[in-house]
């Protein structure tokens, strides 16, 4: 009922805001820094990883929801508390599509509306004018691999989808077209265009794109025919950058978002050269409102103004984000592995196969990361605690119940938790703890004699790598054996809440960029 009244009582405002939707300057002349705190209809504090502005008003992303803050623009720069009102969607679906995890959204003038793109890689619509709920475009597979959207941005009448999986930039939904020419991320040779690396998208007439390692592309918007070609951006990364998000708008400068560093870039878009912005090591950086002479960025429930006319001093020194203690003890589950390099295999990609969201880290055989598996490899406990759970009787699915299982997750688009399970297969649990449990899945068998309650230290043998729940030890199937490896805190799995690239920092700061620490 509260949820209900809301919407009432701001429909009017909502209406008056539609009529103007531009995005107003957010110059605040003489201030280096604001901070406003973000708070629910009840006062308390919301955490939202995402924001944009439309006809005046604020809107924010959570990873369940979307919050909207009336009239917000003209009021920041008083530095006072914004009050955020939920605007839904008011069931776990919108239609038939069951709703997984936001990521990200992106504002569509042409439309009124908001597209908000979820972990699974649908997309859904939020109508301004009309405060509705609707499915923009359902995931469905296609090609192999399938689309792996890790960003958004608005480009007038279409969004921009960023898939380093299949190394595309795509446009919806006025045209389902690509950007470039396909080729696929292992086919590239030096003089093809390639996105297979890119972590965030931005948009403001060309389209850039951000890589890990600090470096950007600006490519010419695609024209109707699906072509974008890449035009002349240079400039000159800071050392050991690790960028999650990317902003910018028409005469603004790029500004791109290190949440692992707790620093925030403003790149020039003429000449290449920046300014950066340290903030303390509790910091947790989100999204970004960018402005002509300054931004506005979430930190954690609050969101913090800077200057361009104040950057942090040039020799100031990076602080790397805080990692939970809890993590901090963790070791690689494996002897010879290093972390994987591409997003679909990492904690919050899609799984289209099952219409599900990835929740562990998958680790293949690959040489050249220094990953050395095979049928049979040890998995090894990643650090001291007791079994939760060992499938020492475990009988895999037979083709009948595995065929069930794939149909029943199209059916309802989604993975259920029984079906997630029996995908999983083989399993070893680990409880650490304080809130932490690990998970080993896949495996062909565990240890002899491994059973609930008893304790294990860190790089004690707990099963071996196999391929069981994947379908691939079905007669003419071909098998790819691999670890699926899942870490859980406080009953989230890490990377809940976070988008692709922030997950993957987090994994860098447990185990390492390249190596685990055994």
């Amino acid at each position: 009922m509260r949820h209900a009244r809301s919407i009432v009582i701001t429909a009017a405002l909502i209406m008056l805001c539609a009529l103007l939707m531009t995005t107003p300057s957010l110059a605040i002349a003489g201030h280096e820094m604001i901070a406003c705190s973000l708070l629910n209809e009840r006062g308390q504090p919301i955490y939202p990883s995402n924001v944009v502005t439309a006809g005046g008003d604020l809107y924010l992303l959570g990873s369940q929801n979307l919050w909207r803050v009336p009239g917000a623009v003209n009021r920041l720069n008083q530095g006072k508390p914004l009050f955020a009102i939920n605007m839904g969607p008011p069931t776990p679906k919108v239609g038939q599509i069951p709703l997984q995890e936001f990521c990200t959204f992106a504002y569509m003038p042409a439309r009124q509306s908001l597209a908000l793109l979820d972990k699974a890689g649908d997309i859904f619509e939020y109508s301004l004018p009309k405060m509705t709920w609707s499915v923009l475009r359902p995931n469905t597979p296609f090609g192999s691999p399938d689309p792996e959207y890790l960003d958004m941005a608005s480009a007038g009448k279409n969004i921009c989808l960023l898939d380093p999986e299949r190394n595309q930039i795509w446009r919806f939904p006025a045209t389902n077209q690509r950007y470039f020419k396909e080729v696929l991320p292992w086919r590239l040779h030096p003089k093809d265009i390639s996105v297979a690396d890119a972590v965030a998208i931005a948009h403001d007439g060309n389209t850039w794109v951000i890589r890990r390692g600090g470096n950007i592309a600006k490519f010419q918007a695609a024209n109707d025919a699906g072509i974008a070609h890449q035009l002349h951006f240079f400039w000159q990364p800071p050392k050991d950058m690790r960028p999650t998000r990317l902003f910018t708008q028409p005469e603004m400068p790029l500004y791109a978002v290190e949440r692992q560093n707790n620093r925030v870039i403003a790149v020039n878009k003429q000449n290449g050269s920046y300014q950066q912005f340290l903030f303390e090591k509790g910091s947790d950086l989100r999204g970004v409102v960018p402005g002509k002479d300054g931004f506005w960025i979430i930190d954690r429930a609050t969101l913090v103004y800077r200057a361009l006319s104040h950057p942090s001093v040039e020799n100031s020194k990076v602080t790397q984000r805080r990692l939970d203690k809890r993590l901090s003890a963790l070791t690689m589950p494996l002897k010879r592995a290093a972390l994987p390099a591409h997003p679909g295999v990492w904690p919050g990609a899609r799984r289209l196969y099952r219409h599900g969201v990835h929740k562990g880290t998958d680790f293949f055989h690959d040489p050249g990361r220094g990953t050395m598996i095979s049928l049979g490899t040890p998995v090894l406990a990643a650090g001291s605690g007791k079994i939760l759970r060992a499938d020492g009787d475990f009988r895999d699915m037979d083709s009948n119940t595995y065929h069930k299982v794939i149909y029943e997750c199209h059916q309802t688009h989604h993975s259920s938790e029984r079906n997630e399970d029996l995908l999983r297969g083989c399993q070893v649990w680990i409880d650490h703890g304080g809130g932490l449990i690990t998970k080993y899945a896949h495996l062909d068998k565990i240890k002899p004699g491994l059973k609930p309650g008893m304790k294990v230290s860190p790089g004690d043998l707990v099963g071996f790598v196999g391929v069981s729940g994947t379908g691939q030890n079905l007669p003419g199937r071909s098998k790819h054996p691999h670890l699926h490896f899942e870490v859980w805190l406080d009953n989230k799995y890490v990377g809940e809440g976070l988008t692709p690239s922030e997950t993957i920092g987090v994994y860098e700061d447990i185990f390492g960029s390249l190596a685990g620490k055994r």
